[in-house]
């Protein structure tokens, strides 16, 4: 199946999680802030939630520091 993040297409697995997603890019899921389909999701979504073709992902991770 094809989604979309961050403007660029991947072809996953049925039954990929947000999480399991983020892992594959090499982030922390705990460290990204997440909108499915213009929708921001809160971190406790991101295990159980399973993407679907044509989803639309905007993802960013959280920089700390001074």
């Amino acid at each position: 199946m094809k989604i979309t993040a961050n403007a660029k297409v991947y072809e996953l697995s049925e039954n990929t999680s947000i999480a399991e997603f983020i892992l594959s890019t090499g982030s922390n899921p705990s460290r990204c802030v997440v909108e499915l389909n213009g929708k921001a999701l809160r971190f406790e979504m991101f295990k159980n939630l399973v993407l679907r073709e044509g989803d639309v992902l905007e993802i960013m991770n959280i920089v700390a520091g001074g």
